[in-house]
């Protein structure tokens, strides 16, 4: 057979048969960089590779981005260029290959180094330059380049070919990873976001129960910082006991949740109570994270701070159960006497004054019912932050001598006004008119008859001082520090009717105005001060 035909049919033969793959190192390629050696590597054993050139094509910008370069077994970096006339770029504009047996016969004096040749450039003789393809587009080129004329051959051509081919799907595999990651790191960018703006606090735990992932809200309750939590590993004794006693407990009351995670089990909603310092209640609820074959992974653990919920949920059962007890007295001695009255008409009694006595009787407990009333919706507004205060320009002195001379009347005591005469203030008088009321008030409920009241008011530079002084029952330490809680009655005070709210709110009313309150004892039956403090100066 004539050496042509024998030619022809070893070309034929390359063109049917499937690329050959290229070497191990293709698809562990984790870049350009890497895939540019072994394509060299590659070309080199099957033909003259003295210079090597990988590039991309951008379509868009129509520019050729050479990747790397190899002359004479010397690696170089790449550039970049704009699509021009010379056999690169021709063949990104065909997307056919070229064969150049003599180079400067055949084609234009192009520099295919750019910049690498330390004097005078010395231009390849022959080369073969094929498209990387996928599909109808073109990614980039392949060109090996020899400094000998007639180098090269139809079967180098075809080869270098088959090598870009299988090169094309390695770029598609390093796009494709390269777009996920991007699109991971979009998501995860997306998740920060979402975590940081959160103010729940969510923990993600791996399969083991490890903690892999935290919000600011979660760090900031476990009182972590950074350094104190190592995401990934194992909430081992030996690590939690270093955290801070809360997050110890966390950690603790967490255990039952993370177990349930890793059996697969979500838990929709329970409550965590911890008690180190104030007590504070937890809502938890958690989420199975499962593999693509169903397998638990871990899960997310949403904790949200619940105690002022709680706090109020049992602020109105208090209030419910406290105006239940308290307005049982009022509400009998007015049906009573409403009673009587209804019967003394009917009977057609005309003793004027016996009429008046049961009607005044009757007023008497509506209004003591009303200010029951009044009082513990202002308890609620409290406790829910809504309790309104108006300042406007008061005289403190006068308004205690007003409502000692309102009360002095019906007292079987003696109360006594001291301190400075005038002391104006920016204050909510009907408020403030409050807060003395019920000091003074409980001042006389709780002394024996006969003694004396004593109410000082003074003032320095920045506050205006009130001080409601008994010859009563008497505190102890104790009951000092529990005196101005919700429904606190001490055991001496329980024999005395009240509700056991007016100090609460007398002292939020004084806190409201950037105030503090608080009261004095030597101890049981020594007498009792009961003080407050008023900024002189509105505080911003």
């Amino acid at each position: 057979m004539p050496a042509t035909l024998i030619g022809r049919d070893a070309q034929f033969q390359a063109r049917l048969e499937p690329p050959r793959p290229l070497g191990a190192h293709a698809t562990d390629a984790h870049n350009l960089t890497e895939l540019f050696r072994t394509l060299y590597d590659e070309t080199a054993r099957a033909m003259d590779a003295t210079v090597f050139l990988f590039a991309l094509y951008d379509e868009a910008s129509e520019t050729v981005r050479v990747v790397r370069q190899m002359d004479r077994g010397i690696e170089h970096p790449g550039g970049s260029f704009p699509l021009g006339k010379g056999f690169t770029s021709e063949v990104i504009r065909t997307g056919t290959p070229k064969l150049i047996r003599r180079w400067s016969t055949e084609g234009p004096p192009v520099r295919l180094l750019y910049g690498t040749e330390a004097k005078e450039l010395v231009a390849p003789q022959s080369g073969v330059v094929v498209p990387i393809m996928s599909g109808d587009r073109v990614l980039g080129v392949l060109s090996a380049q020899s400094y000998r004329p007639e180098a090269y051959a139809s079967a180098d051509l075809l080869e270098l070919a088959a090598i870009a081919a299988q090169g094309g799907m390695a770029i598609q595999r390093l796009r494709a990873i390269e777009q996920r990651a991007q699109e991971h790191e979009r998501r995860a960018f997306e998740l920060e976001a979402v975590l940081a703006t959160m103010t729940d606090a969510l923990l993600i735990v791996d399969a083991r129960g490890a903690i892999v992932q935290l919000n600011r809200a979660a760090r900031e309750l476990l009182c972590l910082e950074s350094a104190s939590l190592v995401l990934g590993q194992p909430l081992e004794q030996q690590r939690v006991d270093q955290w801070p006693e809360t997050a110890r407990e966390i950690a603790a009351a967490l255990a039952p949740t993370i177990d349930a995670l890793r059996s697969g089990t979500s838990i929709a909603e329970a409550e965590v109570e911890l008690h180190s310092g104030q007590l504070r209640v937890l809502s938890v609820g958690a989420s199975v994270l499962r593999s693509a074959g169903g397998a638990p992974q871990g899960g997310v653990i949403l904790l949200r701070d619940v105690t002022a919920q709680r706090d109020l949920e049992r602020l109105r059962e208090d209030i419910f159960g406290m105006a239940w007890h308290d307005m049982q007295a009022p509400i009998a001695v007015i049906r009573g006497h409403s009673e009587l009255l209804l019967r003394l008409l009917s009977c057609g009694e005309s003793d004027g004054k016996s009429l008046q006595a049961e009607a005044a009787l009757i007023v008497t407990h509506a209004d003591r019912l009303a200010d029951l009333l009044t009082t513990l919706f202002d308890v609620s507004c409290l406790e829910a932050g809504l309790l309104s205060i108006s300042r406007s320009p008061t005289d403190l002195s006068a308004m205690a001598r007003e409502v000692a001379e309102g009360l002095r009347t019906a007292a079987r005591h003696e109360i006594s006004i001291e301190g400075d005469e005038r002391i104006l203030g920016e204050w909510d008088e009907g408020r403030i008119r409050q807060v003395l009321m019920n000091v003074l008030s409980n001042a006389l409920k709780y002394s024996p008859e006969g003694t004396t009241v004593t109410v000082s008011v003074t003032a320095d530079e920045r506050n205006a001082t009130v001080r409601v002084r008994d010859q009563g029952i008497g505190l102890d330490r104790s009951e000092l520090a529990r005196l101005f809680r919700r429904g606190y009655r001490t055991e001496s005070a329980k024999k005395i009717p009240g509700g056991g709210l007016g100090l609460y709110f007398s002292k939020g009313i004084v806190a409201a105005h950037g105030g503090r309150m608080w009261a004095e004892s030597p101890g049981h039956g020594q007498g009792s001060a009961f003080c407050f403090a008023l900024p002189l100066e509105v505080r911003g």
